[in-house]
């Protein structure tokens, strides 16, 4: 195996500090997005699911005025679209 060059191993700090923030803010999003989709008794599912909806519409729109690539914004919506489904999903189960 190829000893790590220099800048390798800065390259590759520098990835770890990012993939460490992502962690926090993800925490952070989904608690925040907790409380703004309300679940308390009289919540409403459905302006919980049309707020992750705007925010999956706003990732996108976002993406297109920073000039983001095809495979930029494919896995920037994608991410979104999981996070949404999984908070929606998870703070408001449907029953079956």
């Amino acid at each position: 195996m190829a000893k790590l060059q220099p800048e390798d191993d800065r390259t590759h700090q520098l990835v770890t500090e990012l993939e460490s923030r992502l962690v926090v803010l993800e925490i952070v999003s989904m608690s925040a997005l907790a409380m703004a989709l309300d679940t308390s008794e009289g919540a409403d599912p459905e302006q919980a699911r049309a707020l992750a909806g705007l925010i999956i519409e706003t990732v996108e729109q976002r993406c297109q005025e920073l000039g983001f690539g095809d495979h930029a914004r494919k896995a920037a919506a994608g991410y979104a679209e999981r996070l949404m489904g999984t908070a929606v999903a998870s703070l408001y189960p449907t029953t079956q």
